[in-house]
């Protein structure tokens, strides 16, 4: 089976990037993209077949459009217009607008990280955030993105969810109700536990959607009920630590690093750290007390997977994708507010030999349910069937 990837952008350390990335070595795939920047994503890809696909004739008339829209549109005409070479024997698509290759190509198999975010299940939250202008540019791209997607995921043969939430929204908005739940997975060799230091730890991209100003609100919270406390707790000094990739080239990105900035900047134990190598990610994995996660409507997330790798609770926003990872009160907690998120930091902050119970259960249950082995595998297979079809 020869296999060709379609993904819209490579240039930054995500989840999605690193599926693309396993599946690639996995299968010995070409990677078609839109963007590559081997600079700001995994370095294994220079390893690797990445081919740029040309821009197509209408990307000056997109220059019209905001960067976001802009972006995708590029994409979208790129994938719908796309034709595979023959040498291959089915394309698997990844990040959305990828899906549009099944256009001209079949079969295609899609591994869907989420429904389009802008268009669907983030689509009010993003207007309330737009002036009057900006929410009817956006409104008429939705309704055009809208007319593409509806055109297309009928046809695809075969469609992974990363998630049961994904599955959900995909059934939801797509009208699909076959997609296969597929997670992704977590090499738990790449992980280690180097003990419980007094700092909480939330790695992501620096994107507003991540609201690590959740976390900041809760660590405030926190330090003033532990002074408030007295005792040994009132001098027990505890750091909360944010890391994640920033695309420089977005405008709203950067002045939501600058917020959160501006934040962090009234806490000397509140440390924001840009763009680290993964080396770097582990080892504060390995060495942080807990793991916070709070970003808004997730589709399934990396990290609360990487912070039980590293044997460290996760404490998780109680919606979406977290809700299937986290087990109550087993391997970490969910929460629905800053207040629950500060109090149950204090709860673990308060007893190191369950925080480490916890994270040796989290760690057990990553090698058991989330292996790359379980996944590479039902993909490979999948796949398979389709090129067996042709």
């Amino acid at each position: 089976m020869r296999l060709a990837i379609a993904h819209p952008f490579l240039h930054v350390k995500g989840g999605a990037e690193k599926v693309v990335l396993k599946i690639a070595q996995k299968f010995d795939a070409t990677v078609f993209c839109t963007d590559y920047d081997q600079h700001k994503t995994y370095p294994e890809f220079s390893s690797l077949d990445i081919r740029v696909l040309p821009r197509g004739h209408m990307t000056k008339l997109f220059a019209l459009f905001p960067k976001r829209a802009r972006e995708a549109a590029i994409a979208g005409q790129q994938f719908w217009n796309w034709k595979a070479p023959d040498e291959f024997d089915v394309v698997n698509a990844q990040g959305t607008p990828s899906e549009w290759v099944r256009h001209r190509n079949s079969p295609v198999a899609w591994f869907c990280h989420s429904p389009n975010r802008e268009a669907f299940v983030l689509y009010e939250w993003r207007q309330r955030q737009r002036n009057i202008a900006e929410r009817a540019v956006y409104r008429s791209f939705v309704h055009m993105y809208k007319h593409f997607e509806f055109a297309t995921v009928p046809k695809i043969e075969h469609i992974f969810a990363n998630s049961e939430t994904t599955r959900e929204r995909i059934a939801k908005y797509l009208h699909r109700k076959d997609a296969e739940v597929l997670h992704p997975g977590v090499d738990c060799r790449e992980f280690e536990c180097k003990g419980y230091e007094k700092f909480f730890f939330y790695p992501s991209r620096i994107v507003p959607e991540k609201r690590f100003e959740l976390a900041i609100e809760a660590f405030e919270k926190f330090r003033k009920a532990r002074k408030a406390a007295g005792g040994k707790a009132r001098n027990e000094r505890w750091k909360l630590v944010l890391a994640g990739a920033l695309h420089h080239g977005i405008p709203h990105h950067v002045d939501y690093y600058n917020k959160l900035a501006e934040l962090a900047s009234r806490d000397p134990d509140v440390e924001i750290l840009l763009d680290l190598q993964s080396n770097k990610i582990r080892d504060l994995y390995a060495r942080c007390y807990s793991v916070l996660y709070t970003p808004i409507h997730e589709d399934f997330g990396i990290v609360p997977l990487e912070g039980f790798a590293s044997c460290k609770p996760v404490l998780a926003w109680n919606e979406g994708g977290p809700r299937e990872i986290v087990e109550e009160g087993k391997n970490g907690y969910l929460v629905n507010n800053t207040n629950e998120l500060a109090a149950k930091m204090a709860y673990l902050a308060d007893r190191p030999k369950l925080a480490e119970q916890m994270g040796k259960a989290g760690r057990a249950r990553a090698e058991r349910d989330f292996s790359w082995e379980r996944f590479l595998t039902r993909f490979g297979a999948a796949c398979e069937k389709l090129s067996a079809s042709r």
